[in-house]
């Protein structure tokens, strides 16, 4: 015995086949007539008809959505490059592809030809972690070497696991810092030197006019090189202090809980106005312990001297995990007297000091052992009202 089905079940099957064909090869140019159809046939047409007019809506937001955001990603100035885990490339911005090879590639390993250690250095790079690395990149028929700053995003995607690489030209940035650190640093250096070398000069030159009329005592003399001598010697530490700036060794990396080195720095400030904040005791970050221990009893000992003429002293040191970056955030706050704007620009500058008795090179080295960490230090203050440094390092 054979069954079949009547007109309309089949007329009704063969639109339904119709409109999941064509959701499925997004064609949405389907459309049934009404105007001779009745009853639950009618019905049936009009919800196919608004099943694919939806579709036809949502398909044409997204792609001019993607649209939308192709054009301001191409319109950046960095590179922007999107892998998988495996390193096979599956988009590139317009950046990238002018500036990196000049035209699309298909998988990071490509990338040696720009720099030969630059796929290695990108399959290493983690986030959180910033990389400054020199490549060869295109301009126009030339080639220049400049200095790019990588850094990586991961993200999922359908299910998918993916990797957004950034490389940032710092070229121009860099020279421009370092020309204003150079010009910095040299009015410092003139200043301090000439602070020392001009009593000596001016104080020589007496001696020497007076031994030859007779005109200094023996107390007069005796005076006057005692005087070149304390110059000589702030002179000397100065250099000492010099020395030690451009001579910080290399980290010596492990895993450091930071409960463990927290526990350590209360036991060096056990005073009641020093208050220890850690929200995951757990957590660990890859750093030179010594190194990082320098550098935060640096930053509690300024505080401290922050701190001396208030009446209800308050310090905070406070660390915690960024997970979805992949950083440790450490803060140092105080409640004292704060630091002036004009001041605060230049207080990472070498030996520039505020203090009588500073040598003006602690906030240098720990801005110079936080660099080699990959990581970075910033200030900021309200006079009068706190002052707040902030690390970041890459756990």
């Amino acid at each position: 015995m054979t069954f079949s089905l009547n007109p309309f079940y089949n007329k009704s099957i063969r639109r339904l086949r119709q409109m999941i064909h064509a959701i499925r090869t997004r064609d949405f140019s389907l459309h049934f007539a009404l105007d001779k159809l009745h009853g639950e046939e009618r019905l049936l047409a009009e919800e196919i008809n608004a099943v694919v007019n939806e579709f036809r809506e949502k398909t044409l937001q997204q792609e001019s959505q993607y649209q939308y955001f192709d054009t301001l990603l191409n319109t950046v100035g960095d590179c922007l490059i999107v892998s998988d885990d495996k390193g096979h490339i599956h988009w590139m911005n317009r950046m990238a592809i002018n500036s990196l090879c000049g035209f699309r590639i298909s998988d990071i390993d490509n990338l040696a030809a720009v720099n030969s250690s630059l796929p290695q250095l990108m399959h290493d790079l983690r986030p959180g972690i910033k990389k400054v690395t020199k490549l060869r990149v295109r301009n126009g028929n030339n080639t220049e070497e400049k200095e790019f700053s990588i850094t990586v995003t991961y993200f999922f995607d359908r299910g998918f696991y993916y990797k957004l690489y950034s490389l940032q030209n710092i070229h121009e940035v860099v020279q421009k810092s370092e020309s204003e650190a150079q010009q910095q640093l040299v009015r410092v250096l003139t200043h301090e030197i000439m602070n020392s070398l001009t009593p000596i000069i001016s104080l020589s030159d007496t001696i020497a006019e007076g031994m030859k009329d007779d005109s200094l005592s023996q107390e007069d003399i005796t005076q006057a090189l005692q005087a070149i001598n304390r110059r000589s010697s702030g002179l000397l530490h100065f250099v000492e202090n010099y020395r030690k700036l451009q001579h910080i060794s290399t980290p010596q990396f492990s895993d450091v809980r930071l409960s463990e080195l927290i526990s350590d720095l209360r036991q060096l400030f056990p005073e009641p106005y020093f208050h220890f904040d850690l929200q995951e005791a757990e957590d660990t970050v890859h750093i030179d312990r010594s190194q990082i221990e320098q550098v935060l009893i640096n930053l509690l000992k300024n505080a401290q001297e922050a701190v001396r003429d208030v009446e209800e002293k308050a310090i905070t040191l406070s660390a915690r995990a960024d997970k979805s970056q992949h950083v440790i955030l450490i803060k140092v706050e105080d409640n004292g007297c704060g630091i002036m704007p004009e001041v605060l620009d230049r207080i990472f500058v070498p030996f520039f000091t505020t203090k009588s008795n500073g040598s003006g090179i602690g906030l240098s080295i720990c801005r110079q052992i936080v660099s080699l960490h990959g990581g970075t230090i910033t200030a900021s203050s309200t006079p009068g009202k706190n002052t707040v440094f902030s690390l970041q390092l890459p756990m």
